[in-house]
């Protein structure tokens, strides 16, 4: 079975997120797919077949689970699919069917690489965290009151997975560890899958696993959520370019790019968008 290997959210090879991706795999179950994606060591993998025409039912794994929704894996699958379906074309669009919602993604060939723009629809806004929860979070990651933002607060936010995000002053990024063994627990009792802490001045963030031991390169989940808290609080306008920096504490320098549109008065829907270098391809030995 054929497969790709394409770097995320950066225009440059050896850069931003790591990514394989298996166009042909309607005849694979869940389990071999979780195992696949721990063989290919990659934060993500995904997994997708065709249904028609340039609609496709997909699969994203972790090392430890399937997700029912992520963004770097749908920005570089539409890439792959682009390059190996419509080559000739400047641009096409494409939808992905996930376990409970379907994506649309456009890709736009470039000079070397491809870009491609998610819609991640319209926001969903969860718990504001009171000043005692927000302490004990600050407490979980090794952080401390000085440590916030002016004073800002914190808040569950999804577009399809649910993220805490907490706004922190730019030298503390650097400060964080996860300190205990059960906050995914103390995430799910708030309503959130995921953590993302901002630097919010430098539009800079950071994310790990729940378990605090593997720090994500580029989190394109997480972009509409940031974006949506960023003009919620009067930081970014409504259909302005937000330009999201991660990956730097890891030599990856990645950049995910934010518009968050308004309808009637209220949030409309939100666009992610990365650049994508394919690495390689391969055949997998089944």
């Amino acid at each position: 079975m054929k497969y790709y290997h394409v770097d995320v959210f950066s225009d440059k090879k050896f850069s931003g997120n790591g990514l394989t991706v298996f166009p042909d795999a309607e005849n694979l179950d869940k389990n071999f797919m979780q195992l696949i994606t721990q063989e290919m060591r990659q934060f993500e993998s995904i997994f997708f077949y065709k249904v028609n025409a340039n609609i496709f039912r997909a699969f994203i794994f972790t090392t430890e689970e399937e997700l029912d929704f992520a963004g770097h894996p749908l920005i570089g699958a539409a890439a792959v699919l682009h390059s190996i379906n419509s080559p000739q074309k400047d641009t096409n669009i494409w939808t992905f069917k996930l376990n409970h919602k379907s994506v649309d993604v456009t890709t736009e060939l470039k000079n070397g690489f491809i870009s491609a723009r998610m819609n991640q629809g319209v926001p969903n806004f969860g718990k504001r965290l009171l000043s005692s929860e927000r302490d004990k979070f600050l407490e979980y990651l090794n952080l401390d009151k000085g440590d916030i933002f002016e004073d800002f607060t914190f808040q569950v936010i999804s577009t399809g997975l649910p993220y805490l995000i907490l706004p922190i002053q730019e030298n503390a990024l650097s400060k964080i560890r996860v300190t205990i063994t059960d906050l995914e627990d103390k995430l799910s009792n708030i309503g959130a899958k995921f953590f993302y802490v901002l630097d919010v001045k430098n539009r800079q963030g950071r994310t790990w696993d729940n378990l605090g031991l593997v720090e994500d390169i580029a989190t394109g989940s997480s972009a509409g959520p940031v974006g949506a808290y960023l003009v919620e609080n009067g930081i970014e306008d409504y259909n302005s370019e937000i330009v999201l920096k991660q990956g730097d504490f890891l030599n990856r320098p990645s950049k995910l790019k934010v518009i968050v549109t308004k309808a009637n008065e209220a949030f409309g829907d939100i666009y992610v968008e990365g650049d994508v270098c394919k690495i390689a391809e391969g055949e997998l030995q089944i």
